[in-house]
């Protein structure tokens, strides 16, 4: 089993917390949409439309900071490094702030403008929701970076609770301020901006719990930092940039050739869309901490079987989405109070449908090469999906096909995407000689120097594996002093979680790793109990006579750290 089973039950947990958080962000928008649509018709939706460029921005920054913040903090807590740790926290929280007041600052100023470049010169109604979303732009994009950072740090289930929260207070706000007080368009913008408020006050609920390892710290905030923070996360996030662009060329194109009506239709399908890839999304989101962590241990094979698992939840979800779109057009259209154009958008939603398992394999590529650190493999295939090819296939098909060649545009785009991307990824193995067509690097660690396993909750499994790294130390010709405190290490260690952290009676396992780096023997256990460290002072007397075994270790260890990462306990004993 060695470490599937850890990456199992973490991807489990990140996968679920992920999509929902991916889902209730898409959500708040979706909300606007139906109520909006039912409230003012047309021009609600056509409003909404005009608007998305704005919020494709923030996004881009906010996922740009947050993503390559996320990354850089998941490596450092898998490397051991706080100081690490802390330094990109504070710079992606500083930037992630400066860029939205600049932006509050500058879209205040030329907001006609924006409008008008946006398709909506010809709302009146437009100014009245966009001026309050721009003012506050600087918690638009700090939302989705907390959200990530706190992720990153072993506490998904607050980023969707936070996520939840928001879309929450949204609903009940619009519903209020829309019908109840009779405030129109900005009584939509201002309970969105009320709920993100909601999400950025129980975010930061991660910063007082004990575990947390995001503090500000003094730190390099030069716009060479800033830039590099920001390329981290770019791969991912231009993919908003891509949106922002696309949403104004349809926009325009949809103008000339469908009119309002036309514009409304494809808000509809655009949240639909915005929906279905919350999912792939969530799955893409749950992968890159944890393959950021496990390359961040060298953890080869963690890697490979996070892929695997995120690969198969992919096609498995992407087909039940799509078949869920096909089914349901018609009631999902429905939703948005379209009565008379109710034909022509299920038809535009079961289109799109064809597209969706396409869509979902690139999203995964491109945020697993934007992990590994191979963003320009990453910033291809959101560049193609999201601009080139799109754009192409949009020019092409709006003007025969008109709202129905939206569809037919994203469908063309993504497969074709698909396509380049496993014949490129195809000839880059075979002249790179990578395993497989994921191509990632491997850390160069000789597998006659490594020694794993994995131990369940029973004590007695540890005397087997006591003899087997004496076996292990016998065949390296490690000296007799390191090969006892290795065995001493391991038997303490392990002896104490097993007694005092699985003491709830469910089934927990013990991952040990023995590592050999020149002239230094690593030692890295994990366990899936709650928080538990066992170099900790013992409270209870009766702990005490254990606890002399690990002070023993401590003393004669080069370094050791405890660290709660992903959802696991995490040791590193250096020998």
């Amino acid at each position: 089993m060695n470490n599937q089973h850890f990456v199992n039950k973490a991807f489990r947990i990140f996968v679920i917390n992920s999509i929902l958080s991916s889902a209730g962000v898409v959500l708040g928008t979706f909300v606007d949409a139906i109520i909006l649509g039912n409230a003012f018709g047309a021009v609600g939706l056509s409003v909404l439309a005009v608007s998305m460029p704005i919020y494709a921005v923030y996004n881009l920054f906010g996922y740009a900071f947050g993503v390559g913040g996320s990354l850089r903090v998941s490596e450092s807590i898998g490397a051991e490094d706080r100081d690490g740790v802390r330094s990109y926290f504070t710079q992606a929280m500083v930037f992630a702030a400066a860029v939205g007041v600049i932006i509050a600052v500058l879209g205040s100023l030329f907001l006609p403008t924006i409008i008008a470049l946006t398709g909506g010169a010809g709302i009146a109604s437009a100014r009245d929701y966009m001026w309050p979303i721009v003012v506050m732009a600087p918690i638009f994009i700090l939302a989705p970076v907390m959200s990530l950072l706190i992720r990153s740090d072993a506490d998904p289930f607050l980023s969707t609770l936070g996520i939840g929260v928001s879309v929450a207070v949204n609903l009940v706000l619009d519903l209020i301020f829309i019908f109840g007080l009779k405030m129109g368009v900005f009584g939509g913008a201002l309970a969105m901006i009320i709920g993100q408020l909601c999400a950025v006050f129980i975010y930061s609920l991660h910063f007082f719990k004990k575990h947390n390892h995001l503090k500000l710290s003094r730190t390099s905030l030069s716009p060479k930092a800033g830039a590099q923070l920001f390329q981290g996360g770019f791969g991912i996030a231009s993919a908003f940039i891509y949106q922002g662009i696309t949403l104004i060329v349809i926009n325009n194109l949809l103008s000339v050739t469908a009119g309002g009506g036309g514009l409304g239709v494809y808000n509809i399908l655009f949240n639909v869309s915005l929906f279905a890839y919350a999912i792939f999304d969530g799955i893409s989101l749950a992968l890159a901490p944890l393959v950021a962590t496990f390359a961040g241990e060298k953890d080869t094979e963690g890697v490979y079987n996070t892929m695997g698992l995120s690969l198969k939840t992919a096609v498995l979800l992407s087909a039940s989405c799509a078949l869920a779109l096909l089914i349901f057009a018609e009631p999902i259209a429905s939703m948005f109070g379209v009565a008379d154009n109710l034909p022509l958008v299920a038809q535009t939603i079961r289109i799109f449908a064809f597209g969706v398992v396409q869509t979902c394999f690139n999203c995964i590529m491109a945020h697993f090469y934007q992990t590994i650190k191979r963003p320009s493999l990453a910033g291809l295939i959101y560049f193609m999906r999201g601009l080139l090819l799109l754009v192409a296939f949009s020019a092409w098909f709006i003007p025969v096909f008109g709202v129905l060649g939206t569809a037919l545009a994203m469908v063309a785009a993504e497969t074709a995407t698909m396509v380049i991307l496993l014949i490129a990824a195809l000839v880059i193995k075979k002249q790179g000689g990578y395993r497989n067509i994921l191509l990632f690097r491997e850390p160069i660690i000789a597998k006659d120097k490594l020694y794993e396993t994995t131990l369940s909750s029973d004590i007695k499994e540890l005397e087997n594996c006591v003899v087997e790294i004496e076996a292990f130390c016998e065949r390296l010709d490690i000296d007799s002093r390191n090969a006892y405190f290795i065995n001493l290490t391991i038997e303490e260690l392990a002896t104490n979680i097993i007694n005092f952290g699985f003491s709830d009676g469910k089934s927990h396992y013990i991952h040990i790793k023995i590592a050999l780096f020149e002239e230094d023997i690593y030692i890295r256990l994990r366990d899936d109990s709650t928080s538990y460290n066992p170099f900790e002072e013992p409270e209870k007397p009766d702990e005490g006579l254990d606890y002399l075994g690990v002070s023993i270790v401590r003393k004669k260890a080069k370094s050791f750290a405890y660290n709660r990462t992903l959802v696991f306990n995490n040791l590193l004993i250096i020998l």
